[in-house]
């Protein structure tokens, strides 16, 4: 287990101290030892590598922000929809699952097609609503992240959802029936009642979904391709292009602990701010 997960975590540490290219790669003591330079390539803005790391360190947050965000609102209206008793509930419940237990691989091809600029579907609806007059390019350039940020909240939602009907289930109903019969209005109900039961979950939830979509690559290699631009660029994509395609393995172990260390600090600072642990009587 140590070995798994510690080994290329050392390891990357070391060869981003070092020039490791590809003739030294099979023996990478071989390789200049270079101190800091890798990093301040990768987080300068005089160098064109620097620039472009920076750039998709702004892409995955904005990413990360607006799927974080927009995901769990479609989440919890859902679960809430899903909290009501309505004929055929079990059924539905269990179709929310489709999106999350689906291969990433198909998932992500399917939205590909969907966001094809002559045959998709995405195209071919706007324009017989009248709001396009032609096809529009949704997968190169700037519409390129709307796209993958779309497909990402369909994939990653009813996780989400799962995990916040769960936690509705277990709010005692002679609590909120004691609200209502006190003159609290429905909204008064959820927001003082019913929301703090869900904080424990949602912090949890919150905090996972920021370590997975800082790390997001699957949806970007399979909708974008190996070079997803300037607008779509994420960290993931750009170290595997620095490291594997162009042979800068030094350089791209530094992008990849600058990554880590930048997930980290966030996921601290909003366990810190948040205290995802804290239970609902303290």
């Amino acid at each position: 287990m140590l070995l798994v997960h510690f080994f290329p975590i050392i390891w990357g540490v070391m060869i981003s101290f070092r020039d490791l290219d590809i003739f030294t790669i099979s023996n990478w003591t071989k390789a200049p030892f270079v101190g800091l330079d890798n990093f301040r390539w990768a987080f300068s803005f005089d160098q064109q590598e620097g620039q472009n790391f920076l750039r998709s360190l702004y892409n995955i947050v904005l990413y990360g922000g607006i799927t974080i965000s927009l995901g769990y609102v479609i989440a919890l209206a859902v679960a809430i929809l899903l909290n009501q008793k309505f004929f055929g509930r079990t059924t539905v419940r269990g179709l929310v699952l489709l999106p999350y237990i689906m291969p990433d691989s198909v998932a992500y091809s399917v939205w590909r097609f969907i966001f094809q600029s002559r045959i998709g579907i995405v195209n071919q609806y706007l324009i017989s609503l009248g709001l396009l007059k032609e096809p529009v390019v949704w997968l190169v350039g700037p519409r390129a992240m709307t796209a993958v940020i779309i497909a990402s909240i369909w994939k990653g939602w009813s996780l989400g959802c799962l995990l916040l009907l769960a936690a509705l289930q277990s709010v005692p109903r002679e609590i909120k029936d004691a609200a209502l019969s006190d003159g609290a209005t429905p909204w008064q109900v959820f927001r003082y009642v019913t929301f703090p039961f869900l904080k424990p979950v949602s912090k949890i939830y919150i905090l996972l979904s920021i370590i997975w979509n800082f790390h997001a690559f699957n949806q970007f290699k399979a909708m974008l391709g190996s070079s997803p631009g300037y607008y779509a660029e994420v960290p993931s994509t750009l170290i595997l292009r620095e490291a594997f395609q162009n042979f800068h393995f030094g350089l791209g172990a530094a992008m990849s602990m600058g990554l880590v260390v930048l997930t980290v600090v966030i996921a601290v600072v909003y366990a810190r701010l948040f205290q995802p642990g804290k239970t609902i009587e303290e």
